[in-house]
Parts: C-alpha cells; structure tokens; sequence
C-alpha cells in the first residue's frame, strides 16, 4: 500500500483516501461541490483546499507467466 498526498480536487469516485484515521473508499454522493465552501469529502472541506488529501494506493503483483503457458497452477 502507498499513499500520495493530492489536491481535494484531484479526488474522483472509487479513490479510496485516509479521512479521520480510517481508509474510506469516497462514492459519487461522498463529493459535494458548493459555491461558497467549494469541494468537500465526507463533507470536509480539507481547508478550502489548503491541506492535501492522502489517497492510498494499492498495487497488486502479478506472477511472471511465461508466454506458453496457458493459466497459472493452482495447488489445492
């Protein structure tokens, strides 16, 4: 797992960000747009934008499969 530190505004729909300690994954109705307080997450405002947001990143391994080989071997 990595995390990155991103603008509020770079925040989109499936992200899954660092909010009050705890890994949420943010949906469409998590982010609401306002005129005078702008965007906000979970209905923080992180500032007005002056304090990033920590998205986390996962990444995921893939064995090497050779080109010949067909699927992976699975041992039950």
């Amino acid at each position: 797992m990595k995390t990155e530190k991103v603008h509020i505004s770079r925040i989109r729909s499936n992200d899954v960000i660092l909010h009050d300690g705890k890994e949420m994954t943010v949906g469409e109705k998590d982010i609401t747009r306002d005129d005078f307080m702008g965007i906000s997450i979970f209905g923080d405002c992180y500032r007005l934008g002056t304090v990033f947001v920590i998205r986390v990143l996962y990444t995921r391994v893939l064995p090497n499969i050779p080109a010949n080989q067909k699927s992976i071997p699975v041992d039950c």
